[in-house]
């Protein structure tokens, strides 16, 4: 039964933790701040507790940085 408690402690997210969909409401501006060289992590720590813990919006995060320094500074407005 130790076993099952030490596994629940394991996958339970920390109380801060905004969850998916919180946090994917802000995670642009999450990126936004921090390639700028604000404090993302500070501003939103429900969002930096969840990248912690969710491989999947660990990857969209990730993802984000990546175009983000690739494109950053192209127009959107362009065709």
């Amino acid at each position: 039964m130790s076993q099952d408690r030490d596994i629940d402690a394991l996958l339970a997210a920390e109380p801060v933790d905004a969850g998916c969909a919180a946090g994917f409401e802000v995670l642009h501006r999450y990126v936004d701040e921090e390639l700028s060289g604000g404090q993302s992590q500070r501003s939103h720590p429900g969002l930096a507790a969840h990248l912690n813990s969710c491989p999947a919006c660990r990857e969209d995060y990730l993802g984000l940085i990546e175009v983000a320094e690739a494109f950053g500074d192209a127009d959107p407005t362009v065709k």
